[in-house]
């Protein structure tokens, strides 16, 4: 009896152990989106798991507010998720300490490579991806996407106002809102991204990446951060949304105009009125405009888990996969791979408004360096924004936004 209790002990813990060496490695992917966007994205990942055995995709809805924060604490102390879709900005705080994952050496891999998939992406799309301080590639693409103006239509047409072409435009336009309905006349949902645009746009340029030190902080930048700041303190600006977004102050005419992602175009629903897109203005000084290219970046975590990563994402650019994750994200796809599908070439013919606004503005694109630093770049940037909103002089906040920026980028 003693014999065949040992012996079935033995079964017990062999079967446990071939158990464990044959269960699925997981791949966990921490995300913000939508109902919309995260049903697709369940569905991608319950395709894969369907379709292999050696990796479990597991996606996680994060709370919005803070959420580069909670993926940075997370991943910096060993935890958190593999995969966040994010911009390749997000990526470069992460490079020196060798917390993110160079995608090359599985982009290029004879066996399970994608190199005909990504040398169908556009060379300044390309040269993003690698536009790291040490070359390495540290971020895909998924989709390609860009501010557009959405428009109160019924408002507009109201006081005899057109779409700017122009920011002075658009301020003026503000102003003859605000004094004639009471209400913000413009809003942006990202102050960092209409800051970058003001800068870029003005001439003066954003990082030198040799140097470590920001370009911006001239006498013509200061006065666009002041242009902003004197028109948020008039009330032409708005500032602050009631939510995440500035959508639901539109919709409830609450704010005339609001620069934001063509992405968002699923959630206007006005109350009472018509409204808008157009493209956003794209040049003061010289032509430019911030393509969105957001896409996976993979935390290092071990080889199992690193090639489980690349595997899905694999999947995910898929022509018929990267079809319908445009679709869901309201976007475009930058691969030509996708481009020739079947599926990509029907939503391409019937694109929707805020899209056409989109592409109205790509052939004056560009992407920005993604270096150690870049990321408080951005956010010295907003707290520029915030603080001449509130008060303090252009020159001063953009004094403290270099000194901040620079000491970030050198670090």
């Amino acid at each position: 009896m003693r014999k065949f209790v040992a012996v079935l002990a033995a079964a017990v813990m062999l079967f446990a152990l071939c158990a464990s060496a044959g269960a699925a490695t997981q791949v966990s992917i921490w995300h913000t989106f939508t109902d919309e966007q995260q049903s697709a994205l369940e569905k991608f990942a319950a395709d894969f798991n369907a379709s292999q055995s050696d990796y479990e995709v597991i996606v996680e809805s994060q709370a919005y507010s803070g959420f580069l924060d909670s993926v940075y604490n997370a991943v910096a102390n060993g935890v958190g998720p593999n995969i966040i879709i994010n911009y390749a900005s997000t990526a470069a705080d992460y490079v020196k300490d060798g917390l993110v994952v160079d995608l090359s050496q599985y982009v290029f891999d004879e066996e399970i490579g994608i190199a005909d998939t990504y040398n169908s992406l556009p060379e300044a799309i390309k040269a993003e991806t690698v536009g790291f301080a040490d070359g390495g590639m540290y971020a895909l693409p998924a989709v390609t996407t860009g501010p557009i103006f959405f428009i109160n239509k019924t408002l507009y047409d109201e006081l005899g106002l057109k779409a700017p072409t122009t920011w002075e435009e658009l301020a003026e336009n503000s102003k003859i809102i605000y004094e004639a309905k009471g209400i913000p006349g413009f809003a942006a949902d990202s102050l960092t991204d209409l800051m970058q645009s003001l800068m870029m746009q003005s001439g003066a340029g954003y990082i030198d990446v040799e140097n470590k030190v920001v370009l911006f902080g001239d006498e013509t930048s200061t006065s666009w951060l002041n242009w902003f700041g004197e028109n948020v303190q008039a009330g032409y600006f708005g500032l602050n949304p009631t939510s995440d977004y500035w959508s639901n102050d539109f919709n409830a005419g609450l704010v005339a105009s609001y620069l934001g992602s063509c992405a968002g175009d699923k959630y206007i629903v006005p109350d009472g009125f018509e409204y808008d897109v157009a493209p956003m203005v794209d040049a003061i000084n010289t032509a430019w405009y911030p393509s969105w290219n957001r896409g996976p970046i993979v935390f290092n975590k071990d080889e199992a888990s690193n090639k489980g990563a690349y595997m899905f994402i694999k999947y995910f650019l898929t022509p018929e996969v990267n079809a319908e994750w445009a679709k869901a994200m309201n976007a475009l796809s930058p691969y030509g791979t996708t481009q020739e599908s079947d599926a990509y070439k029907a939503f391409a013919a019937e694109l929707p408004a805020s899209l056409v606004a989109v592409q109205a503005n790509l052939d004056n694109a560009g992407a920005l360096p993604s270096v150690t630093g870049s990321y408080t770049v951005r956010t010295a940037l907003q707290d520029a924004a915030i603080a001449v909103a509130g008060g303090m002089s252009a020159e001063d906040a953009m004094a403290t936004c270099v000194s901040s920026s620079n000491a970030a980028l050198q670090e």
